[in-house]
């Protein structure tokens, strides 16, 4: 079985579990608003926050988050299995590094952890959860063979009054 400190390659890639040390790297990404405009959690997220998340992880079995590293040693992004079961799993991915983009590195940490996730895991298979409307995402996992099976409907609670049914 895999630990959180499990390492692989890809062609040109390599994966390292994440670590507390790399938490100021990954609040910058995840805090950028060209990244978060694609996530489920369409915010920028403090360090407090995300180093109690870090605490939860560690404890958390059924996920594993990676750094990726490109071919010069540079972090540039997270790829991420969760919701790790005997039958599936879920895939997250963020490249980060704005200078790592259109690069193809997406679609090959995608192809990795994907084939972490069926050989070390032995998940049947693996879901990517998209935004509508996030064409590079779908694009991405498109073209590792991924296929769009149904659709999520969501509410969210408004704020504030007016907005939803509730």
């Amino acid at each position: 079985m895999v630990d959180k400190n499990f390492a692989f390659r890809s062609e040109r890639l390599s994966y390292r579990g994440i670590t507390k040390e790399d938490a100021e790297i990954i609040v910058g990404w995840r805090s950028d608003p060209d990244n978060y405009k694609t996530f489920f959690n369409r915010r920028p997220i403090t360090l407090e926050e995300h180093l109690a998340w870090f605490t939860n992880y560690l404890d958390d079995m059924t996920r594993y988050d990676f750094m990726v590293i490109d071919e010069t040693g540079a972090p540039i992004g997270t790829v991420g299995l969760s919701g790790i079961s005997t039958d599936a799993c879920e895939i997250s991915y963020m490249i980060g590094a704005k200078t790592a983009r259109g690069k193809g590195y997406a679609k090959e940490a995608v192809r990795a952890a994907t084939q972490l996730a069926f050989s070390e895991f032995g998940v049947r298979y693996v879901d990517a959860r998209i935004l509508p409307g996030n064409h590079a995402s779908e694009k991405v996992v498109e073209g590792c063979g991924y296929a769009e099976v149904e659709h999520v409907f969501r509410i969210e609670r408004a704020d504030d009054a007016g907005g939803g049914c509730f």
